[in-house]
């Protein structure tokens, strides 16, 4: 059985309203030669073939969004369909849920970026989404995510006390059957970028 291996790039771009960022997007998807893109944070409530070619570097590509919230949120899934047929896609409050096929292998698998808002009590309505989107398919899935939350007290540079935001993650996790992934390369992927920041 032939392994598929995909090349995924996260990235949070904060915003892609200038042509400048958008090059400098464009130079890393190209040096990296990933097969998928997911672009955060970028601040677009439209998202047209021009600004995609712009940023993919190529006129064969797709991409379902998530708009942007004024100035805050947006999401970009961006992919060669030379390599990946869509067989279909779901587009949430939350999230981009995409359904692909590897052309080479015929290989099925489900892909969702994730965008949590920071209150609480929308965390319940995502992860609802979340476990909507994952049972419409069979299938192997990926997720990215930015839910927002930690599992552990340890995944905080101040640490603190096991909360049931953090439970209710964890248990969204094992019910869904996910794997978290361990970090590599350093402990935290979040900063408040303060003089003395806050880390996660």
């Amino acid at each position: 059985m032939t392994e598929t291996c995909v090349k995924i790039i996260y990235w949070n771009v904060r915003g892609l309203n200038c042509p400048v960022k958008r090059g400098d997007v464009k130079w890393v998807l190209r040096k990296f030669a990933c097969d998928v893109a997911i672009l955060q944070e970028s601040k677009l409530e439209v998202v047209g073939c021009p600004v995609v070619v712009s940023l993919w570097g190529r006129r064969q590509v797709l991409w379902p969004f998530l708009p942007s919230v004024g100035r805050s949120a947006g999401i970009i899934i961006i992919w060669d369909p030379q390599f990946f047929e869509l067989e279909d896609f779901k587009i949430g409050s939350f999230s981009v849920c995409c359904k692909f096929k590897s052309l080479h292998d015929s290989f099925v698998w489900g892909f969702i970026r994730v965008y949590g808002h920071d209150n609480d009590r929308l965390r319940d309505a995502l992860f609802e989404e979340l476990m909507t989107f994952i049972s419409i398919w069979d299938i192997p899935w990926c997720l990215s995510h930015d839910f927002n939350v930690v599992r552990f007290p340890s995944e905080r540079a101040l640490g603190g006390r096991l909360t049931s935001t953090m439970s209710e993650f964890s248990d969204f996790i094992d019910s869904c059957n996910l794997i978290d992934l361990p970090l590599e390369g350093g402990r935290f992927t979040w900063s408040s970028h303060e003089e003395v920041p806050v880390l996660s």
